[in-house]
């Protein structure tokens, strides 16, 4: 560890590094971008089949680098952002090229980087160079589509006004890929500084100027110590000027109050404990976005799960009425107590205050004759996924459309996969830039049932006097769909093309 190696530096990968071969060991590689010839510094060589590195010494840039806008950012230093060495226009084809590559591997799709809203980058004395991965890069499902998902990554910037609908970006105003961060978790430092881990590391590096922090975070905290303190909670709330802070442990400051969020002027009010998107345009895009995937109608049932403070459920329920139903599942009680205050005046919000499971799931609406129905269901797990016992409970109620919202573009790859095998197909994805300078993106996929040819079994059912012939959900989907098929699905997962040290 600490030897320095020459490296030519392959495609992003899913972690905020890109890949490269030295020896025939593959490296994973901060600081550096695709084309790129380096100097790396080895970080990590505790590993059989791959090593981790710094860039330290760039010998051929690629024509997407920039000056970090950071002070603290760079090799050994604050780990908190992963590509302010690259325009947001490189960061944001690298996120697009991650989330096709986890559809690919891990969902069985046909995906690729849409080239039009994504250009690939052009080395100096090159006409075109093709940036590919280091390595081969194949699928741990087969993959059979013929029309391809096309990924474009979204800017949002942090005014967080314009048109969600996808045409041009998801926001206006300023896109900078500064001052978004309205909720931030910081370390202290041995004299009370605020402070951000270094990658990979315990040590807390200062950064009372963190750049990505929103102006009313660093306000807040402008010329603060905390002596005693392990970790100072931030949450500021851009449409109201509010701020809360708390401090860990408690009692080393006075208890935070809360906060009021505000999102097509509805209020929701919550401290800085309860999850909320951190990016200040983020609750009214990701709304938008899912409303305008499921469409509810008036009268509709609707689930929501890991429903968080209440957001999608409270849009949703306007959406569907007085007549309609939404169901909401959350395991965190300060979630739960916050949403009950934002959504009291909406009767048609069920709010059930328990951990999303596959048991619970199957009997959120009852079960037997008085079960009801679920026509619409929107899905935000935690990074990890909801997993493929969770996506078959919730498909077994046949939903008409399920938006999922994803902040990991691998498990939300392996939970369509899941959900491949229970019938439903990704119809659409939209991806929204929502963290820039760091590898984190999110999306939207809407799934629906899987479109088939009509096939009818050797089982036959008498139902009331006449007889009805049971549709074959096994059948595959016809040429041309993005649907992968059970059969498909149903063999072992194939190994990954190079070794992950996050999977």
């Amino acid at each position: 560890m600490g030897s320095i190696i020459e490296l030519v530096v392959g495609q992003v990968a899913h972690g905020g590094f890109c890949v490269a071969r030295a020896g025939g060991r593959v490296v994973f590689v901060r600081h550096a971008l695709p084309g790129e010839r380096v100097r790396a510094r080895v970080t990590d060589d505790s590993h059989d089949r791959y090593w981790r590195a710094d860039a330290v010494d760039i010998l051929t840039p690629a024509p997407q680098r920039v000056a970090a806008p950071c002070p603290h950012a760079g090799p050994g230093a604050c780990g908190g952002c992963d590509w302010q060495h690259a325009d947001l226009a490189a960061q944001r084809r690298g996120k697009a090229e991650v989330i096709a590559e986890a559809l690919r591997r891990f969902g069985g799709l046909d995906a690729e980087v849409d080239p039009e809203a994504h250009p690939g980058p052009v080395l100096p004395g090159a006409s075109a160079v093709p940036v590919t991965s280091a390595v081969p890069v194949t699928s741990a499902v087969p993959v059979t589509s013929t029309v391809p998902v096309r990924v474009v990554v979204e800017a949002v910037p942090v005014d967080g006004e314009g048109d969600p609908s996808g045409g041009g970006g998801a926001g206006g105003g300023a896109d900078d890929g500064l001052g978004w961060r309205t909720r931030m978790r910081f370390a202290v430092t041995a004299r009370g500084e605020i402070g951000l881990r270094a990658s990979r590391s315990h040590q807390v590096v200062a950064t009372p100027d963190c750049r990505i922090a929103h102006p009313l975070v660093a306000a807040a905290l402008a010329g603060r110590r905390f002596p005693g303190a392990d970790a100072v909670e931030v949450a500021a709330s851009p449409s109201t000027g509010q701020v809360a802070v708390a401090v860990h442990p408690a009692g080393v400051a006075p208890a935070p109050g809360e906060v009021v969020e505000t999102v097509e002027q509805r209020r929701f009010q919550l401290g800085p404990d309860v999850f909320w998107q951190v990016h200040p345009g983020a609750p009214r895009v990701l709304v938008a976005a899912v409303r305008d995937a499921l469409r509810p109608g008036p009268g509709e049932t609707a689930l929501d799960l890991y429903a968080g403070a209440g957001l999608f459920a409270a849009f949703l329920a306007v959406d569907v009425g007085s007549g309609g139903r939404v169901v909401a599942m959350e395991s965190d009680a300060a979630a739960v107590a916050a949403a009950a205050r934002s959504l009291a005046d909406l009767p048609q919000v069920s709010l059930r205050s328990v951990r999303v499971t596959p048991a619970t799931v199957r009997g959120v609406i009852g079960s037997g004759p008085t079960a009801g129905r679920v026509d619409i269901a929107v899905l935000d797990p935690p990074r990890t996924g909801a997993g493929p016992a969770v996506m078959a409970a919730l498909l077994a109620h046949h939903p008409r459309a399920v938006a999922y919202v994803a902040c990991d573009p691998v498990a939300l790859g392996r939970d369509l996969a899941a959900a491949s095998e229970s019938g439903y197909e990704l119809v659409s994805l939209r991806a929204f830039d929502l963290f820039p300078m760091t590898a984190h993106v999110e999306c939207v996929a809407l799934l629906k049932p899987r479109v088939t040819e009509p096939a009818v079994t050797e089982t036959v059912r008498q139902v009331g006097g006449t007889v009805a012939a049971r549709t074959d959900r096994s059948a595959p989907p016809p040429p041309g769909r993005p649907g992968v098929s059970s059969a498909r699905h149903a063999g072992a997962r194939g190994a990954s093309a190079y070794p992950h040290p996050d999977q």
